[in-house]
């Protein structure tokens, strides 16, 4: 993609928030070394358009650079030189406890030498992961490698396509990832190990690889449609615990947020159990009154919800979000009506 920059600013992409620039999979061998330059010269582009006052930094989205080793990080680097501080993150794909550490400390080796803060973002999806006789072993080393790095690890993520190409693999449309029982069964695992109440690790949930041009209404009715596949998966991310969701195409971008943005109902849950916590610690009456709020067991789930509200924010009463993303939807629509026109 030679237009890297101008795809990034402009509102092109308008409720796009962070930005996975990739050097690894998504490029052919044969490409690699002018993906590399091109990268390298957007970021100076952009550089540029900070330092000519042309872009600002509410126009331009948080970005991350997937690479493939530490080698290349490390040469990129040095090609960057200081622009590699417009990166908030570097993703490293295929983490293993061979390689793990590595990436770690080449990281934060480039923290201090160009005196700036990347996060972090390493991918769990090779073998070591998914196979049952070595997985256990795997995610507990992981997890000690990790928790000596948990300030500058931003994030975990899962790679289900990875994992499928494993067994020769490979989901269909009109399935969520939790219908394929091999990986539903190691993304248990990593959720098991990572979302732990007294850790600070958040787990992003898996790619879903198929998306719609279409600007059609959605309906939770279409279940061979993309996008309600995809609106299924990310409800039955948020109930096992992922947060957070790679999105492959643009038309995923608002399904992915609408769906974590909080019900009213759900809020006022979470603030009637965190504001009693010092004066009572047994069971609170919903206001809905149709469940019941216990703030022992409860409490931390209150948390979480609180923190989702604070960045995702609130849906208005009676307001799902479904009516939220097809309202949208229909703004979306509104606007290239008005263009066209």
């Amino acid at each position: 993609m030679p237009d890297i920059k101008s795809k990034l600013t402009n509102n092109n992409l308008r409720n796009l928030t962070n930005a996975i620039i990739c050097l690894e999979d998504s490029i052919a061998d044969s490409e690699l070394i002018l993906a590399e330059h091109n990268v390298i010269h957007e970021l100076r582009l952009i550089d540029q358009g900070f330092e000519k006052g042309v872009i600002s930094e509410h126009e331009l989205p948080l970005l991350f650079l997937r690479i493939r080793n530490v080698e290349q990080l490390q040469k990129l680097a040095e090609q960057l030189g200081s622009t590699i501080g417009l990166f908030t993150g570097i993703v490293f794909p295929k983490c293993t406890t061979s390689n793990a550490e590595n990436f770690l400390a080449c990281l934060q080796d480039i923290n201090r030498y160009y005196s700036t803060y990347l996060y972090a973002l390493p991918i769990l999806e090779t073998k070591e992961i998914i196979y049952t006789e070595l997985r256990e072993q795997e995610l507990t080393s992981l997890y000690k490698l990790f928790k000596e790095y948990e300030d500058t690890i931003l994030t975990i993520r899962v790679g289900a396509t990875d994992f499928t190409s494993l067994f020769g693999l490979r989901r269909p449309g009109n399935r969520t990832v939790y219908d394929i029982k091999l990986v539903s069964d190691c993304l248990t695992a990593v959720l098991n190990q990572f979302t732990r109440q007294e850790d600070n690790f958040i787990v992003s949930g898996p790619v879903y690889d198929y998306f719609s041009s279409q600007n059609h209404a959605i309906t939770t009715d279409d279940l061979n449609g993309f996008e309600a596949v995809l609106w299924n998966e990310v409800q039955l991310d948020i109930d096992n615990g992922f947060f957070g969701k790679t999105c492959i195409h643009p038309s995923q971008i608002d399904i992915v947020n609408a769906a974590y943005i909080v019900p009213k109902e759900i809020y006022d849950d979470a603030r009637l159990i965190v504001g009693n916590k010092d004066e009572t610690n047994g069971v609170l009456r919903s206001s809905a009154r149709n469940k019941m709020n216990e703030v022992k067991p409860h409490y931390n789930w209150a948390l979480k919800i609180l923190t989702q509200a604070e960045i995702y924010g609130v849906l208005k009463e009676n307001v799902t979000s479904l009516d939220f993303l097809q309202h949208i939807k229909n703004v979306q629509l509104t606007r290239r009506l008005k263009i066209n026109n």
